[in-house]
């Protein structure tokens, strides 16, 4: 639990992701308890106290470095989504190359606190120019690799600097556009690696994360353009 607090009042992590963590460190809780009432029958001693508190630190100073060698490659993950919009495909792309305001209503995650942008801009309009998003505790950058407006817009993550970065690593991003019915269909999409384990724990929630982000992106995006364009 001091671990825990030490995550948040170090800006390491934020609260949802300390909450995600929990049921793994109550199930290690839970199996401590039951392996003590099965091996220790009586009153320890001050020395066996002592080596009962130690050994579990000692165990993971030992097993990390271990652990970073015989873990496999990380996967990278890759979370889609995408939303209709009454607007031409080359509107839509206009207005999410570079968002002045992202401020529709937070979906649960980014309530709680998964971080959520408040701003995108985009230095130029071309091949190699910065796009970063800025967050309250921190920013994305993102270099542009493909530009054709209308169509797509993809780019590599080249800076990130929110909660989580010690583990958690945004590969690239990408925007496409498709006309259907009179309508564009944007679709959102964005791949990263996680060194945390167990994957089949992790990345369920680290996918949901993501997705969270996108609907708050793509809604904001519907939000301008309504606003703009009075649809």
């Amino acid at each position: 639990m001091v671990f825990f607090g030490f995550l948040l009042a170090g800006a390491l992590e934020g609260l949802i992701c300390v909450l995600m963590a929990l049921p793994l460190f109550l199930l290690m809780v839970y199996i401590g308890y039951k392996v003590q009432q099965k091996v220790i029958k009586r009153e320890p001693g001050d020395n066996e106290k002592l080596f009962i508190s130690v050994t579990p630190i000692a165990l993971l100073l030992i097993i990390n470095p271990i652990e970073q060698m015989i873990i496999p490659e990380q996967e990278v993950v890759t979370i889609t989504n995408s939303i209709l919009l009454d607007y031409s495909p080359e509107l839509v792309f206009d207005e999410v190359k570079q968002m002045d305001k992202l401020d529709a209503e937070k979906p649960i995650g980014l309530r709680l606190g998964l971080p959520s942008p408040y701003k995108c801009e985009l230095e130029a309009n071309k091949v190699g120019a910065k796009r970063n998003c800025l967050f309250s505790n921190g920013k994305i950058v993102a270099e542009i690799t493909k530009y054709e407006k209308g169509k797509v817009l993809e780019m590599d993550v080249v800076d990130y600097t929110l909660t989580g970065r010690d583990w958690f690593e945004f590969v690239d991003a990408k925007y496409t556009f498709k006309q259907e019915n009179g309508k564009t269909k944007i679709t959102r999409t964005s791949s990263y690696k996680s060194i945390l384990n167990p994957r089949i724990y992790w990345q369920p929630l680290e996918s949901w994360g993501i997705a969270q982000e996108h609907q708050f992106v793509l809604n904001s995006l519907k939000k301008n353009l309504n606003e703009k364009y009075g649809q």
